[in-house]
């Protein structure tokens, strides 16, 4: 009798503990998600000052799996201005834009900010 006491007592906690790691892994990534769009407003290229600027479009969103930070005002800029790209000027020859690396060093940031802040946590 008393093992299953027992057993039934240590469920509990680990079913505890589980839906404990659960809210905060959950919170952290809300979070540091949150502070990965503001760090890539700060550091993306600014546009025209007449269009609406490229930085100022990074927001996040919650999905089935978690949460992603994306370009809402200018999605199709940010594979371009990443990597570069071609460009033709008015005589048609054509050239490269250079890459501005922008958004791979905010996600690693962001990938070892996350893990350490819900190790600080728990």
């Amino acid at each position: 009798m008393a093992e299953i006491s027992l057993s039934a007592q240590l469920v509990k906690i680990l079913d505890d503990y589980d839906k404990e790691v659960h809210e905060v892994a959950e919170k952290e990534i809300q979070s540091t998600a949150r502070a990965a769009a503001k760090k890539l407003r700060n550091e993306s290229p600014k546009g025209s000052p007449r269009r609406r600027h490229y930085a100022e479009g990074w927001a996040t969103k919650k999905v089935d799996g978690g949460i992603i930070v994306y370009n809402r005002t200018n999605p199709q800029l940010t594979h371009l201005l990443e990597n570069g790209h071609i460009v033709r000027n008015k005589k048609g020859t054509y050239g490269r834009a250079p890459a501005i690396k922008h958004i791979k060093p905010v996600e690693e940031w962001a990938n070892k900010e996350v893990v350490e802040r819900i190790e600080a946590k728990l």
